[in-house]
């Protein structure tokens, strides 16, 4: 009887120690423990998520800069002669383009709707013509347009394909002169300078013509003729006057002329605004750029002589 309690007490001694190894393993502490990783899991992947959140602001804000850089740069719209004109513009798009201003230059082939596109306001500004020709424009289309300053000057000379030198021009030689009137003007200064002709001292270039000349000094005949159809036709005569850029465009060596006008012509290239950018800041930044001691370096070793910076 002893021997069968012994024994039962000693299987509620294992059973006991069995429950309190089962509780052991429900001990609150230890069961925290997953749940803890997982919280700390899901701690990892919010702290992941809030950082590529970071990581992408940035950017953000990258494109918010280069919206407002985009909306800072300033595109002016121009018509210009090839050469030099377009030249000159694109020797100065670096110091441009740290104004924050961009060129369009719409053309480089002139034609008359030039004067057009200016006045109708589908261009900024236009590269091309001298003060008597902003005039004669203003005069003939009754427009009042704005000179904002001269960039460089083409001296005025007269060519030959056969001759070397106006010494050796024949008597009666036949010179070929554009008909627009200051152009017309230009030559036929040249011409009195050089002791061809006297002209009418009160002769300007609104009405410069042949008609101004009072007497012919030395023989010779002058034909009046659209510039542009000049330089294709020059096999037809003695010599001939020409704008240097059209001379350069020609790859007419602007060295060897027979005349010339002086290096202190009035006749600068301007940039031409109409009223409604006279006052354009971009354009002011423009002028400036193009008047720089840079731009001026740039025109003087780049042109031999046949464009000069103009004098401010």
């Amino acid at each position: 009887m002893k021997k069968k309690l012994v024994t039962l007490c000693m299987a509620a001694v294992t059973v006991s120690a069995l429950l309190a190894g089962c509780g052991g393993t429900e001990n609150p502490a230890a069961a925290d423990e997953p749940a803890a990783e997982e919280s700390a899991a899901a701690a990892g992947t919010d702290s992941e998520a809030g950082s590529s959140e970071q990581e992408e602001a940035p950017a953000v804000e990258e494109s918010a800069g280069q919206t407002a850089e985009s909306s800072d740069k300033v595109v002016l719209k121009c018509v210009c002669d090839l050469t030099p004109h377009s030249e000159i513009l694109n020797a100065a798009a670096d110091q441009l383009a740290e104004q924050g201003i961009e060129l369009d230059i719409v053309s480089t082939t002139w034609d008359a709707t030039w004067n057009d596109m200016l006045v109708d306001g589908e261009i900024d500004f236009a590269y091309f013509m001298h003060v008597p020709a902003m005039e004669s424009i203003e005069e003939e289309m009754g427009v009042t347009l704005y000179s904002m300053g001269g960039v460089h000057v083409e001296p005025y000379a007269c060519f030959s394909d056969k001759y070397a030198s106006k010494d050796e021009l024949p008597e009666n030689a036949v010179i070929a002169i554009p008909n627009d009137s200051s152009n017309e003007y230009r030559a036929l200064k040249v011409l009195e300078k050089e002791g061809f002709i006297k002209l009418n001292a009160d002769m300007t270039a609104m009405d410069a013509s042949v008609d101004q000349i009072e007497e012919y000094l030395i023989p010779i005949e002058i034909v009046e003729m659209d510039q542009a159809n000049i330089i294709p036709s020059a096999a037809d005569f003695d010599a001939y006057f020409v704008n240097v850029n059209r001379a350069l465009e020609a790859n007419i060596d602007t060295t060897a002329y027979l005349m010339r006008e002086g290096e202190d012509s009035e006749y600068a290239n301007i940039i031409t605004v109409t009223e409604e950018n006279k006052d354009n800041e971009a354009i002011k930044k423009l002028v400036s750029v193009l008047q720089s001691d840079e731009t001026k370096k740039f025109i003087e070793e780049n042109f031999n002589g046949a464009v000069i910076p103009a004098k401010q």
